[in-house]
């Protein structure tokens, strides 16, 4: 449960040894509820795609290398609680199946660059050219430490537009390039 679902599961729980909700508690204090609504809103709104560009055989897993560097997923590099799982987007469709684990490292030379250091269950092998697609990233994560460390270019930033009226389909934030 995420967002105004969340909020309102949690303000009509009932705490221990009282009949009243939470929400009904916090008016009968007189208190005044604020919230920083952060990443709820922008749930599913972002994903951050990066291209594998190395496999390694280890001990039982995979070492891949993407094109990106941990500063591309803030959160990643702060060694937060949110680490969303990436999706592997394999090039070829009949890619063998299985459990394929694997920790994903960035394109920069420090040893601690690491987009993931947990061992990713992945269904396909991960091959040179795939894709790795981290969902639910632009809550706080895509980018707010990006430099162009090492000369390595900064991530084209996309906007898909879905609304029905007339406007550009794309656009490329000219502020990141």
């Amino acid at each position: 449960m995420a967002g105004a679902d969340a909020l309102a599961a949690l303000l009509a729980t009932r705490p221990e040894n009282t009949d009243s909700t939470l929400a009904d508690l916090i008016r009968d204090a007189g208190l005044e509820l604020l919230l920083e609504p952060g990443r709820a809103l922008l749930d599913q709104a972002g994903a951050t795609v990066f291209r594998i560009q190395g496999v390694k055989d280890r001990d039982g897993y995979q070492l891949l290398t993407v094109d990106g560097t941990s500063l591309s997923l803030s959160e990643q590099w702060f060694n937060s609680e949110y680490l969303p799982d990436p999706q592997l987007i394999p090039q070829e469709q009949d890619a063998p199946t299985g459990v394929f684990p694997a920790s994903v490292g960035a394109a920069t030379c420090l040893e601690s660059d690491m987009l993931t250091w947990r061992k990713i269950p992945f269904a396909h092998p991960p091959r040179v050219g795939d894709l790795l697609l981290y969902p639910n990233t632009a809550g706080y994560q895509m980018d707010s430490n990006e430099s162009p460390f090492h000369d390595l270019p900064l991530p084209p930033k996309v906007v898909i537009d879905h609304i029905d009226r007339p406007r550009p389909r794309w656009r490329l934030d000219r502020h990141f390039t």
